[in-house]
């Protein structure tokens, strides 16, 4: 057994043989599912920045809850996932932004995987804002490295575009001086 496996842990390989065990289960019942996977999973997925991720943070479209639910059990017990290992608490944050730019990601026969484009990525990463051991710093470096974003002027327009500005507190307002600071440039 890896050690994934024994911290309840899933790493890139782990992630996409759930959704594609998720996908044998869907098309097994006739279900189509469209998933928006927002943080830690998409980071371990597509940024490859993190070795691990110990919950998929998404949001289900609307299906059979029942049958949805039982599918996700099966998966739970198959892989050795820990409780919570479906986080669908992202829906609260989620009703702050101010538009959603979601892009597919992957598509399988009856699964459909969407994630949030970077920039609205990042601006929920400066939003939420959370100390260590959260890895939001640690993502807003990664996606403004990506995102050649290199001006605090840049930064808040994104964060803007999907963010009210009157969202960012001091957690925030500090968050981005240090992600400046970190990156090289004084965003005073």
């Amino acid at each position: 057994m890896d050690m994934f496996n024994r911290t309840g842990l899933m790493d890139k390989n782990k992630l996409f043989e759930i959704f594609e065990y998720l996908n044998e289960r869907l098309k097994e019942n006739q279900l189509q599912l469209e998933i928006t996977i927002y943080g830690g999973s998409i980071m371990t997925m597509v940024y490859d920045n993190r070795p691990a991720t110990k919950d998929i943070d998404c949001v289900f479209s609307e299906t059979n809850d029942k049958l949805l639910n039982s599918i996700l059990d099966i998966t739970k017990f198959t892989f050795n996932l820990s409780d919570g290992w479906i986080n669908e608490e992202i829906k609260e944050p989620l009703k702050a932004i101010l538009k959603e730019d979601k892009e597919t990601y992957k598509i399988y026969s009856n699964l459909k995987i969407l994630k949030p484009k970077a920039e609205q990525l990042l601006a929920m990463k400066v939003l939420a804002a959370r100390p260590e051991p959260a890895k939001d710093f640690v993502d807003a470096y990664i996606l403004c490295k990506d995102l050649n974003i290199t001006t605090k002027d840049k930064l808040m327009e994104i964060i803007s575009t999907y963010i009210p500005l009157t969202f960012l507190g001091d957690r925030q307002i500090s968050f981005i001086r240090y992600l400046g600071e970190d990156l090289g440039y004084d965003w005073k």
